[in-house]
């Protein structure tokens, strides 16, 4: 059968057809007949796909029957919808309102044909059709606006600001529409606002009586059937007060609304708000009233009740209106997968603007990204969103109708596998039930059930009850806790004392629900007095911050691991107790066990600023001590509780220095570039831009950082030549720029915020000390280390590197440092320098008593050992430049060893010395102990290093 100069296959010569759809296709290839001639000439890939499509979908054949050249003209554009690209064909001036719905009709049936026939030849993936569906509604509400305020123009004049500038309907977006992924026949969930500022040449007029015609008006002209159909079915029921409000309302009563009467349900909604039009509203909109009525500034774990009261609503009506055969609220359907990603939004939005994603896809990612979801599981649930979107557009897009249930008839079940792409009903039938378990599955593991029962069978509401009734040591003797009376004692003091009597009933409860979980755990450990003693002053830094004890009452594995803290490490929870933030780490089950990566650290702390705008340096300060101490923490559960080694607890501790230090001089170069301009330095036209970099000495340099060490810093600048000086209106030469530059970073580092200060800071190692300038040039520093440098200096540099700043004098410094080691040390009084500067420091830094030992400064000590291996490395440096590689001092003995300079025996012995005198000590300022043990530990260590000492260095 030939159509129109195309060649079309007989039903029977085209066997790739499933047999139920020969009939359909008999139907379809009449009905193609009717097409005007040379349809396709100038788009012949539509002839090739026109079967396809036309047997998919009756919507798209009857578009293409009706407005043939204009689908054709559409097709054959495959860049994706825009404003700009549709405001155009959305023109409706001059039209009457009649002719106008028509055209906006026209428009649409169109653009949605087009949008069906690229999805079903698959020139389109999913997110690019659900985003093309998004940017049609956008338009036509656009368009709809425009001519509805001219429509109003007469009666009304403008709406126009003070200013004269005109003040417009905001189109505030919700649901699929909001969040960019509009399925194919969906509705479109609208509210509609106005500013209070609007006013009128004409003081009789009302603005609320002006905007609610607009608004009726704009929700006529889409959502009226004609002969054409309709554009979009619009549901406005999400506005305050939902149908018994007014169709539009202000801002400020939007506001008004939502802190007075806003529900869980509605923060829910209001996620994925989006603005159609007044987008210059925007941020008066979002910043002060949207963002934070959805997102709460802490962890929100106590809207896990709302939504557990969701959930279940969600179950009634699945059940009562048999919905198990609906993709969209059945079982394992669109709306679950929507739910799962959207309570982690609520959840944790707050404290992590990544999340706040109005597109379930991007938000899924970012919780993967997060390690929120695992990866396997995210990955899952995305497949899953794909698959489900995919059949509900092309079910819907058959006849253009909003339907979600699978069909019965089985001509259209066989139409749909075959626009699936599948071999038949049933292995789509099973496709989908895979995708369908695997969501509810992934749906049903969300904590959003009540925990009622503990470990043991025992009841929480037993355990909230007799702590409620003042009967806690009845049950506690009944149950066989340890120490009963003590335990009872306590938490009855705690519910007697101020802080009970000050808590609202909220936070009451939710405390009780906390005790009641707490207490038949207690009786796994054997000192539960302690594990009690370690929790109460964390419950009484948090009880009137409800949040945090929701997150412990919703949260089993979170409570858990702190009460394992609480037994194991008293300066863990003392951390936690100070600073209740530092909760939310105990959500993620590797804390005791897996260190955060150098890697995780910097996306956590990109993470923390995400939500910080750059001038904003106060905010930006408190956001940097915040990631600080949660870094902080992870790092010490692990070492208390998963027997991280200690040298990994240092290489952790330094890496969240340096990140910290190379964002705090990002923050101050930036601030000071903005005032002053770059710095740039050179000769004539060959000017370039002069760098900084931070060097860490001690410590830090040598990798060593513990949990309070201070950081020892100097600072470099690499200006040179005739030119040095910014360039921009505020002129100031580099020297000025630099010594500025190390002010205000070293204020950004110790400046005390309501979290406390990041570091100490000493710069009193830069070349000269205190009378030295604050920032040498790498022109300057050279020949001080060449020609002037003590020993000391020069085994200060042994333990150094560059932690931040510019590369190239990050490099510089590297080849100074090796090349002033190698060749510039003053071996020829190398060893009486050294003997005579430890002598001095044990006579004048040694904090010890008759009976006490100093771990760092007395003989046979830490810093016996580190002279020792500074001495060799320094002597030998010149023959053996290796030895000045690595700044710590395992690798240098390590180095030493290689070379052969120190027997492999002796290297060994010197190093497991020196980790456990630093283990030793670390214990000590874990506990705030100071640095002084018994007099006779480490005794037979100590006496091999002093007679190492007095063989290689003399008595």
């Amino acid at each position: 059968m030939r159509l129109r100069g195309h060649l079309y296959r007989e039903p029977n010569a085209a066997p790739h057809l499933p047999a139920d759809l020969i009939d359909r296709w008999n139907h379809v290839a009449g009905r193609l007949t009717e097409l005007p001639a040379g349809t396709f000439t100038d788009f012949p890939t539509g002839a090739e796909t026109v079967s396809k499509v036309a047997l998919c979908s009756d919507f798209v054949l009857s578009t293409l029957l009706r407005q043939p050249e204009e689908l054709i003209t559409r097709l054959a554009d495959d860049s994706p919808l825009s404003e700009e690209s549709l405001s155009p064909r959305f023109n409706l001036s001059a039209l009457p309102e009649a002719e106008a719905m028509a055209a906006l009709r026209r428009t649409r049936n169109v653009e949605m044909a087009r949008i069906a026939w690229r999805d079903l030849c698959g020139w389109s993936d999913l997110e690019s059709s659900l985003a093309d569906l998004s940017a049609l509604a956008d338009g036509a509400i656009r368009a709809a606006l425009r001519f509805a305020e001219a429509q109003l123009e007469s009666r009304f004049g403008r709406a126009r600001h003070a200013d004269g500038s005109p003040a417009t309907l905001l189109v505030l977006a919700m649901g699929k529409l909001g969040g960019g992924e509009l399925n194919y026949s969906s509705d479109v969930d609208l509210v509609l606002l106005f500013p209070d500022t609007a006013v009128f040449e004409r003081s009789e007029v009302d603005p609320r009586d002006y905007f609610r015609r607009l608004g009726q008006l704009v929700v006529k002209l889409l959502d009226q059937v004609t002969d054409e159909g309709f554009v979009f079915r619009v549901d406005t029921r999400l506005r305050p007060f939902g149908a018994s409000g007014p169709l539009t309302v202000s801002i400020p009563a939007l506001e008004a609304y939502l802190i007075q009467h806003g529900r869980d349900w509605e923060r829910y909604a209001y996620l994925k708000a989006r603005l159609v039009t007044g987008r210059r509203y925007h941020d008066e909109l979002f910043d002060e009233i949207l963002t934070p009525f959805v997102y709460r500034r802490y962890v929100d774990y106590g809207v896990f009740r709302a939504l557990r009261h969701m959930k279940g609503l969600i179950a009634e009506e699945v059940a009562r209106r048999d919905m198990a055969e609906n993709i969209k609220l059945g079982p394992g359907g669109i709306r679950e997968i929507e739910f799962i990603v959207q309570a982690f939004q609520l959840v944790r939005g707050g404290q992590s603007p990544m999340l706040r994603q109005r597109s379930l896809l991007p938000a899924l990612r970012e919780l993967e990204r997060a390690e929120l979801l695992e990866s396997d599981a995210a990955q899952a649930l995305g497949a899953a969103y794909r698959f489900l979107r995919t059949f509900e557009n092309r079910l819907q897009a058959m006849n253009d109708s909003q339907t979600h249930e699978l069909p019965t008839d089985p001509a259209i079940r066989s139409t749909l596998a075959y626009g699936m792409g599948s071999p038949g009903w049933e292995a789509l039938l099973g496709t989908l039930n895979r995708q369908r378990e695997l969501v509810e599955t992934e749906f049903a593991r969300l904590a959003f059930e009540e925990r009622g029962e503990s470990s043991d069978g025992e009841s929480a509401d037993y355990w909230e009850s007799a702590w409620e009734r003042g009967e806690l040591l009845e049950a506690l003797k009944g149950n066989e806790t340890p120490q009963a009376d003590i335990v009872a004692r306590e938490l009855e003091a705690l519910r007697g004392g101020p802080l009970y009597s000050r808590m609202d009933e909220t936070s009451r409860q939710r405390l009780a629900a906390v005790v009641g979980r707490i207490l038949p755990s207690l009786r796994g450990y054997a000192q539960p007095v302690r594990v009690l003693h370690g929790v109460l002053p964390i419950l009484r830094a948090i009880g009137r911050r409800s949040a945090y004890l929701a997150l412990l009452k919703e949260n089993p594995s979170a409570l858990k691991r702190l009460l394992a803290l609480a037994d194991r490490s008293e300066f863990v929870v003392r951390q936690v107790a100070q600073h209740p933030l530092l909760l939310d780490e105990l959500l993620d089950p590797r804390v005791f066990d897996t260190p955060p990566t150098r890697e995780e650290l910097e996306r956590a702390l990109q993470d923390t600023l995400a939500d910080q705008a750059s001038t904003d340096v106060e905010a930006r300060l408190e956001a940097i001590r915040l990631f600080q101490r949660a870094a902080m923490f992870r790092i010490a559960v692990a070492d208390r509780l998963g027997h991280l080694p200690l040298m990994k607890v240092s290489d952790r501790l330094t890496d969240t220095a340096e990140l910290i230090l190379q964002l705090a001089l990002d923050t101050a170069w930036s601030e000071l570039v903005e005032r002053f301009g770059e710095p740039m330095c050179g000769e004539g036209s060959e000017a370039r831009a002069a760098g900084f970099a931070i060097i860490g000495y001690g410590k830090l340099g040598g990798l060593e950082l513990g949990y309070g060490s201070d950081l020892d810093l100097v600072f470099l600048h690499d200006s040179s030549g005739s030119h040095q000086e910014t360039i921009g209106p505020n002129r100031i030469d580099n020297g000025r720029f630099f010594a500025r530059l190390a002010q205000r970073l070293i204020h950004f580092l110790t400046i005390q915020t309501s979290s406390g200060r990041l570091y100490e800071i000493d710069t009193r190692l830069r070349p000269s000390g205190r009378s030295g300038l604050p920032v040498p040039s790498l022109n300057s520093f050279l020949p001080y280390q060449q020609e002037r440098a003590w020993v000391w200096e020069h085994q200060a540099l042994l333990r150094s590197r560059a932690v931040a700043g510019a590369p190239r004098v990050k490099e510089a410094f590297e080849e100074i440092r090796r090349d002033v080691l190698v060749h510039y040390v003053a071996r020829d009084k190398l060893k009486a320098e050294i003997k005579s500067m430890r002598q001095r420091m044990r006579q004048e830094l040694s904090l010890s008593k008759a009976e006490e030992f100093d771990l760092k400064q007395d003989s046979g000590g830490l810093s016996d050992i580190e002279f020792l291996v500074d001495y060799w490395v320094l002597a030998h440096a010149e023959e053996f430049p290796e030895l000045v590689t690595f700044p710590d001092k395992v690798r240098q003995l390590e180095a030493l060893e290689r070379t052969g300079l120190v027997s492999a025996e002796r290297c060994a012995r010197l190093k497991d010395t020196y980790i456990a005198l630093r283990e030793s000590a670390h214990e000590l300022a874990l506990n705030e102990g100071g640095r002084i043990i018994r007099g006779d530990s480490f005794a037979e260590e100590r006496r091999w290093v002093r007679a190492l000492w007095a063989e290689v260095l003399g008595a």
